[in-house]
């Protein structure tokens, strides 16, 4: 059974952050749950100001990399931060990279593209009359999210779902990702945020010359993969109170701007 990691203050993880071990940090963090809170809407989540500031100043250190892991696309990401160059930024759960000196794509993400915009235009307008549901097109996956609908329609919605995904998920074609009132069809290859996790240590450690220690936080199931990818090599950390394979716990997402902030004001330029 999954344990609930202990919850630690900002000065504390700081603390285990910064350590004694003097190896470059990479900090990897979800977006959605993590560096912003959930909106009804996804349309509406940007980085705020401060966090943006804080951001820069961490990715501008020489010892230090940045990246924003999420299950939006990394376009989408990239512009919703308004961070610029120079960090990671990896969509769709990973399947995509956008490095500072190169970008990665998982080889045939791109092949059921047609096959995702035909279901979830029929998931779209299966469950268009019901209140608090939408379907967000991705391009490349389709995800159903059910936050703001009642349970009555919530059910629905997700009933209607299953109906029209299981052919393609019996199939083998598609394979579903669950998240937090979040159901999405992706293509169905073997690639999580633990491998792009894996992945960006092992671009940044080229760029480097050397390894970094990484740092990776998150709200969501699709984040215990990259908990599980840092496992002691690092620190993992859980945003929110569900059980979790994380090592350590922030109540909020306003918890995840003070830690960052506490780690942008001492640095790691030595």
């Amino acid at each position: 059974m999954t344990s609930a990691p202990p919850f630690a203050t900002t000065e504390d993880l700081a603390d285990i952050i910064i350590g004694a071990d003097r190896r470059p940090l990479l900090i990897l963090t979800d977006f959605d749950g993590t560096l912003c809170e959930f909106q009804s809407e996804p349309e509406a989540v940007f980085l705020g100001d401060g966090l943006r500031t804080t951001l820069s100043t961490l990715a501008a250190q020489p010892r230090t990399r940045v990246g924003v892991v999420s299950g939006r696309r990394a376009d989408d990401v990239r512009r919703r931060t308004g961070l610029g160059d120079g960090l990671y930024y990896a969509g769709l759960h990973g399947m995509e990279i956008d490095a500072p000196d190169t970008r990665f794509e998982v080889p045939g993400f791109g092949a059921r593209a047609e096959e995702l915009q035909r279901l979830g235009a029929l998931i779209a307008q299966t469950v268009a009359p019901l209140r608090g549901t939408l379907v967000e097109n991705k391009g490349l996956a389709v995800a159903l999210h059910v936050r703001a609908a009642t349970p009555a329609d919530r059910e629905r919605a997700e009933r209607a779902f299953w109906d029209l995904a299981t052919p393609a998920l019996e199939a083998g074609t598609l394979r579903l990702q669950r998240g937090d009132c979040v159901f999405e069809l992706l293509p169905n290859i073997a690639w999580n945020k633990g491998d792009a996790v894996r992945w960006i240590e092992a671009d940044a450690a080229r760029g480097h010359g050397a390894p970094f220690r990484p740092v990776y936080l998150g709200d969501d199931q699709t984040d215990e993969h990259a908990f599980d990818a840092i496992g002691d090599r690092g620190v993992s950390v859980m945003v929110g109170s569900r059980p979790s394979r994380a090592r350590y716990r922030l109540p909020d997402p306003a918890a995840v701007a003070e830690l960052l902030a506490r780690l942008a004001a001492r640095g790691r330029t030595g």
